[in-house]
């Protein structure tokens, strides 16, 4: 009996467990996160070299594919995961059938850490490392809020007449993440609702600086209007660089300026 415990807990069965919880709640970009770790043990006693976590999200890409005899390149979309932040407890303990054991551990969520908004999910992930077993894995989601700067940014949006209308992590080419999140907000009130019908906002980040991406898109009617939804060609773009020391009302002083400015 003994030995056949050993084999299914080779593969998986009856073996080693681990659970992940977050006491604290606070899941707004750039904090700190505390995470409790719940091991538990399974039918046999186990060695456990390490533990390992990981923050990941995902986000929406291209892959090539082509069939068997097929001639040419073929892209299709499907969904990707990338990892933010990565770390381990590397210290090796044996965990005893049925023993419960508990482990304290936390991390700063990155400022580049997407909202968790529209169809991207972002999850932390732990995982043991099983000598000559299959590793036991555990996850749990984050609700993602935006850090101060953000959060002031989307606020001023807000009062200035706009609402968010859809949030989409794409891939991108040549940046240090390999997506981007851009949202598309519509103006529902104000004197932009006239001019423009949407405008997409990507939010890149620096050491101590967060930039705005803005992409204003154009009202209209006819075919004119319609070539140059396809086109981009009457589209608006600026850039603003905001200092994340800045006051609360410094940052919105300087989103409703560059709003301001566009509307004339």
């Amino acid at each position: 009996m003994g030995w056949f415990k050993k084999t299914l807990a080779k593969v998986g069965v009856g073996s080693a467990g681990v659970g992940i919880a977050l006491p604290s709640g606070d899941t707004k970009q750039g904090s700190e996160i505390d995470v409790v770790l719940t091991v538990t043990g399974g039918e046999v006693a186990q060695q456990v070299n390490a533990i390992s976590l990981s923050l990941q999200c995902d986000f929406m890409g291209w892959e090539q594919v082509r069939s068997q005899g097929e001639q040419g390149r073929k892209q299709q979309r499907r969904r990707k995961t990338c990892a933010l932040h990565q770390w381990s407890l590397p210290d090796a303990f044996t965990i005893n059938a049925g023993e419960e054991r508990v482990f304290h551990t936390a991390f700063i969520l990155p400022q580049t850490t997407p909202l968790s908004l529209g169809d991207g999910k972002v999850w932390l992930e732990a995982r043991l490392d099983i000598p000559l077993a299959k590793d036991a894995s555990g996850k749990v989601d984050l609700a993602v809020k935006p850090d101060d700067t953000l959060d002031t940014v989307l606020d001023t949006f807000e009062q200035t007449g706009f609402r968010i209308t859809s949030v989409k992590n794409e891939e991108v080419e040549r940046q240090p993440l390999p997506f981007s999140q851009i949202l598309t907000l519509e103006p529902v009130a104000g004197d932009l609702s006239s001019r423009f019908r949407e405008v997409t906002l990507t939010v890149m980040r620096q050491s101590g600086q967060c930039e705005l991406q803005l992409v204003f898109k154009p009202q209209g009617e006819g075919i004119g209007a319609m070539v140059g939804r396809l086109t981009g060609s009457g589209n608006i773009k600026r850039t603003l660089m905001l200092d994340t020391a800045a006051t609360a009302e410094s940052i919105s002083l300087q989103v409703s300026d560059l709003l301001s400015a566009v509307s004339q």
